[in-house]
């Protein structure tokens, strides 16, 4: 998976999340305070949030931040990832991990 793809299924996952939260991209933008034009351009892929705007919008979501991120399958797929985006999903899916196993959810 390259970075375009990740971001694209970044964007995929927050557009799915905030229809099944039934939100407007306007009533996201200023529960996760970002602009609507932040959150179409995420849901598009055409831009990649940082990490600290992906946990503001899950948290909007009432979701897990790693629920946004794309699943990477198999070892080989995470060195296809610029190095930043894979060492923040590794972060990402460890802090959710580490929040299972704290509290027996996610």
């Amino acid at each position: 998976m390259d970075e375009r793809a990740f971001n694209a299924g970044v964007g995929r996952r927050v557009r799915a999340a905030r229809l099944q939260a039934e939100l407007t991209q306007e009533l996201l933008a200023r529960k996760a305070g970002l602009t609507r034009g932040s959150i179409t351009n995420i849901e598009s892929g055409v831009q990649a949030p940082p990490l600290y705007r992906l946990v503001r919008i899950a948290a909007a979501l009432h979701v897990e931040p790693a629920e946004l991120l794309p699943q990477l399958e198999g070892a080989g797929h995470a060195s296809d990832l610029p190095d930043y985006l894979a060492d923040a999903v590794a972060s990402v899916a460890s802090a959710a991990e580490g929040m299972r196993g704290r509290d027996g959810q996610v």
